[in-house]
């Protein structure tokens, strides 16, 4: 597993980035070049951000699965999550829910579609992998271990759905973030997927995710 920011096993971690590209390049020649791209993680971890940055440096769509799951809510679909569960077990049962609906999204982009951007926390790293052994797909996760109600307030995040947040549902927040982001560090790390802790250097970390989801040699014409 390549995670960006490790300090032991370097030579390894080199090693198996030059493997994983390798692999891809082979992939992606087969596919006739068409990749969907998978950033996964915790909230608020920057996610969104990073989407924006690969969508526009190869001018290509992307969606965050934050609106495919207020689809489904508004269909009061059975089973959907309904409310906040940061515990590894609720992690898990969600993201195995949604799984069908991804595969089922990414099926209909790989058969209709270039190349597309796919973030949120509805999938994990054994999803990634499932997915990656029938589509063209790559993956990188990120982790933001330090979170406060005050980096929560300074960073409001994309999604609607953390705005105006009474100041309990803020803390509780603050405090499950980092133990979500580690629990995804330890599956990442579990399925060989690529990881990038963004805690400290934030933008800096964010391009060797980039390079590492899409090198710069990937860039399309508009």
């Amino acid at each position: 597993m390549l995670e960006v920011r490790k300090t032991e096993g370097d030579a390894f971690e080199h090693l198996h980035l030059a493997v994983t590209m390798t692999f891809h390049a082979l992939k992606d020649s087969i596919s006739g070049g068409t990749v969907i791209y998978l950033i996964g993680g915790a909230p608020r971890v920057g996610k969104t951000t990073l989407a924006h940055q690969i969508s526009a440096r190869l001018g290509i769509g992307w969606i965050s699965t934050d609106a495919l799951i207020t689809v489904l809510r508004a269909k009061q679909v059975v089973g959907i999550k309904t409310e906040w569960n940061a515990s590894p077990e609720a992690i898990v049962d969600a993201a195995d829910w949604f799984f069908p609906c991804l595969e089922r999204l990414i099926w209909s982009l790989n058969s209709l579609t270039d190349s597309y951007v796919i973030e949120g926390v509805d999938f994990l790293p054994s999803h990634a992998v499932k997915l990656e052994s029938q589509y063209p797909v790559r993956s990188v996760f990120l982790r933001c271990a330090a979170m406060t109600p005050e980096h929560f307030d300074a960073y409001p995040g994309h999604s609607l759905g953390y705005a105006n947040l009474p100041d309990e549902m803020r803390r509780r927040f603050a405090l499950d973030i980092p133990r979500w982001t580690e629990f995804v560090r330890q599956e990442a790390r579990r399925y060989g997927c690529p990881f990038v802790d963004v805690s400290e250097d934030f933008s800096t970390r964010l391009v060797e995710a980039a390079t590492l989801l899409a090198p710069d040699d990937e860039a399309e014409s508009p």
